[in-house]
């Protein structure tokens, strides 16, 4: 059997694409860690789902068009795991395009992600959570 934490990613994902609210709201940890690293739109550190909400609606400001496309997900251990994300965008006020692959890292606990970073490139999560996973061990 595989890591429901892989599938994890994906139903958080698509919850949030349709708009789902309510099951956004149950995958994230009401003490979880949301995390946008230097270089991102919104850097900075936000707590649990009001902080990821305050987070992406920084995020989506940021965006006239703006798509996800995940690539093969890195189990890092049984919990973290780092996403390649290739992000396809249009600058909302700057017109600015973007095609570029950030490194998502997601820890998952119980069934809920206890940590959501997003990184500008998939080295710097994967070097993230070889930290993390250290401070676990």
């Amino acid at each position: 059997m595989g890591n429901p934490n892989v599938e994890r990613v994906y139903e958080l994902l698509a919850a949030y694409l349709q708009g789902n609210e309510e099951r956004v709201r149950q995958l994230i940890d009401p003490e979880g860690e949301i995390y946008g690293a230097p270089g991102i739109v919104n850097s900075g550190t936000y707590g649990g789902y009001e902080g990821f909400r305050q987070w992406v609606s920084q995020w989506e400001e940021a965006w006239a068009e703006i798509s996800y496309d995940l690539g093969e997900i890195v189990e890092v251990d049984e919990s973290m795991l780092v996403v390649p994300v290739h992000v396809v965008g249009r600058g909302a006020s700057s017109g600015v395009e973007i095609d570029t692959v950030f490194g998502w890292l997601y820890e998952w606990r119980d069934g809920l992600a206890t940590r959501f970073h997003v990184y500008p490139t998939v080295e710097d999560a994967t070097e993230a959570a070889g930290r993390l996973a250290g401070e676990h061990a």
